[in-house]
């Protein structure tokens, strides 16, 4: 297998959203302490207007109540996290007007944060979860002996074992990543392990260093989450390619393309870029691609 490229956005990446939606639907979070109503799939986090650099928001889950449940994983309490997760929160408001219930999971390093911002006219808060309460190193010797015993992992257990690198530890999180992937290497049931790996992956991905990512490359080799994840890499670059084809394509035609266009065409999956190449020559005005975005 060729080297595996894990340099991906999580919240955008259809793989990692498959797996999360796998392994959280029709799941309790009670467990944790958060008294939500049981989740029904998780939901792209595609908002424009947010800046995404090394903040990004992370998963957004519809509820049974048809309200959204804003999901942060966070191994930092700063002021500037709530503020952040607030403008996540009115954005998501204004694309969806559901109903946001919002959750901050703390990594076993942190056992208190800010959990409500006053600014007047606003009084946000947020629901949090402090998995420094967690054992994880027992939980890991728990959750190894069932799997070598073959025996079936609860709903519970799936999700301990996907929570793991967050809990606390003696051994770093990076660490308790790469160990919590190779014991689910061990689940015999191949879309069992696959889902629980992809969801390890998202959740892991916002806080592993550049040694613990190359070294997380080499734990899921020869894995079926690897051969996806090379497989999505490789249509998401030809995507790629296609739209700056059609980009260079409409600037000859109208000079200059507005940058809403732009950011808007490289969200297209493949066949709808296909439809724009085989249609450019009837593209009269730039407006003319706005039929394409809004079947999208």
């Amino acid at each position: 297998m060729k080297d595996i490229n894990l340099d991906i956005s999580y919240q955008n990446n259809d793989i990692i959203l498959k797996s999360m939606a796998q392994e959280f639907k029709d799941k309790s979070l009670k467990f944790y302490g958060i008294n939500v109503p049981k989740i029904v799939t998780v939901i792209p986090a595609n908002l424009p207007s947010i800046e995404v650099k090394e903040d990004r928001l992370d998963f957004i889950f519809l509820l049974e109540d048809d309200s959204l449940l804003h999901m942060e994983f966070q191994t930092t309490n700063k002021k500037a996290d709530i503020k952040r997760f607030l403008q996540y929160d009115t954005r998501l408001y204004s694309k969806y007007e559901r109903t946001i219930r919002t959750v901050v999971i703390y990594s076993g390093k942190i056992e208190e944060a800010i959990s409500r911002l006053d600014i007047g006219s606003i009084i946000y808060k947020v629901e949090q979860v402090f998995l420094v309460k967690y054992d994880g190193d027992k939980i890991y010797k728990e959750l190894n002996e069932k799997i070598d015993r073959k025996l079936q992992l609860t709903d519970i257990d799936k999700l301990n074992l996907i929570f793991l690198p967050l809990m606390g530890s003696k051994k770093s999180s990076d660490e308790v990543a790469i160990d919590a992937v190779e014991l689910a290497k061990k689940i015999e049931d191949e879309d069992e392990k696959t889902y629980i790996i992809g969801a390890l992956i998202g959740i892991s991905d916002k806080f592993l260093t550049e040694e613990y990512k190359n070294k997380l490359k080499g734990a899921i080799r020869m894995t079926k989450i690897a051969e996806m994840l090379i497989q999505e890499g490789k249509a998401e670059g030809k995507a790629e390619g296609k739209v700056e084809l059609i980009i260079k394509q409409l600037k000859k035609r109208f000079n200059k393309i507005p940058e809403f266009y732009v950011k808007r065409m490289y969200e297209l999956n493949i066949d709808k870029l296909e439809k724009i190449g085989e249609n450019i020559f009837d593209i009269k005005k730039i407006e003319d691609l706005d039929k394409y975005f809004n079947d999208n």
